[in-house]
């Protein structure tokens, strides 16, 4: 664990590393970013698209930039992780994230792409209302197996509790992306749900062809973040 690193909500100041994040998270340590193989986006193209997203102040959903929580030290970012609660203000990520796409995007874009979102669809997994949820979690390479990532998913969950909203706990994911998987497994997550698609054109859009939907219940969360952070950084939670 790196020494004297602080844990603050994420700014406009930090936009650059929130699309980082979000791009090195849709990758999934390959080189595959879905959307900019959905919409026929270059890379480029696509951070610009994310930074009007962020810029627009949507909140509870994916694309929020205050939903991020960032981890650093006095001078350096060193991961973050995306949280929010699924329909608290009456409507589904998928809807907003979806319409702030469609809002931002060059409308050519949107032709042709019925195959794409066919196959994208094909891995889909619904979100259950009014629960806890992470996307985009990331930490930079030279920083990895440092229980950065593990200490943003607790830190994100005391963070709901802390503000009066105490519920059970979902992350869609690879069941491919081994290190994120292990991470939330080793925190007490369960697979509670899969989409696969054998299909090999499904790796047109995606880096893996399964998502798994895991899931912390409400007591595990609380024991969670009753915690200290010191013994489920050492192991000694579980």
């Amino acid at each position: 664990m790196i020494e004297n690193l602080s844990i603050r909500q994420a700014t406009f100041e930090d936009i650059n590393f929130i699309i980082e994040t979000i791009i090195e998270a849709d990758k999934s340590s390959t080189d595959k970013i879905s959307i900019c193989n959905i919409f026929s986006l270059t890379k480029d193209e696509y951070k610009e698209l994310l930074r009007n997203i962020l810029l627009s102040g949507f909140e509870n959903n994916e694309f929020s930039l205050k939903g991020f929580l960032i981890i650093k030290n006095k001078s350096n970012k060193f991961g973050a992780l995306c949280s929010w609660v699924e329909g608290i203000d009456g409507i589904a990520n998928n809807i907003i994230s979806s319409n702030l796409i469609l809002s931002f995007i060059n409308r050519e874009r949107l032709n042709n792409i019925k195959e794409n979102m066919h196959l994208a669809n094909s891995l889909s997994l619904d979100r259950e209302q009014n629960v806890i949820q992470f996307e985009y979690g990331y930490v930079i390479e030279n920083q990895r197996r440092k229980k950065i990532f593990t200490t943003l998913i607790v830190e994100s969950i005391r963070k709901h509790f802390n503000s009066g909203h105490q519920a059970k706990v979902q992350t869609i994911l690879y069941r491919d992306n081994y290190k994120s998987f292990l991470a939330f497994e080793k925190l007490g997550f369960k697979v509670k749900a899969e989409r696969k698609n054998e299909d090999s054109d499904i790796y047109k859009i995606f880096s893996y062809n399964s998502k798994v939907l895991m899931e912390l219940d409400k007591e595990q969360a609380k024991e969670l973040v009753k915690t200290p952070l010191e013994l489920i950084i050492n192991g000694s939670y579980l």
